[in-house]
């Protein structure tokens, strides 16, 4: 390999990397849109939708040629690091919904 196909193919790497994390960022988006559905920081663990997204993910890898290796350990920490991002967004949502002067929900208290 010459130097000047590595730097074409480190190139390319970097143009794919920036593409992977458009992706993640959209990813998130989803993943606060479904918190918002979800309402409740309890709710945001789901072993079965976990195992599920698991292997909707091993399947596409395979027809992709991505080796489960790869596909399962970055996706079971994906999965992990966006339930805790949707936890920390509800509770988030949750102190900014509460008025500072009372702790009503939504603003002021009705007299």
């Amino acid at each position: 390999m010459t130097e000047r196909n590595l730097a074409d193919l480190r190139t390319e790497l970097d143009a794919l990397d920036r593409r992977v994390v458009e992706a993640l960022a959209r990813r998130q988006r989803i993943v606060e849109a479904i918190a918002r559905l979800k309402d409740d920081p309890a709710r945001v663990r789901d072993p079965d939708r976990v195992e599920a997204v698991l292997a909707n993910v091993l399947q596409a890898a395979g027809l992709a040629g991505l080796s489960a290796a790869i596909a399962e350990p970055v996706w079971r920490l994906l999965v992990e690091r966006c339930a805790d991002h949707e936890a920390v967004w509800l509770e988030a949502q949750s102190e900014a919904s509460q008025d500072s002067c009372c702790g009503c929900q939504g603003g002021f208290a009705a007299p």
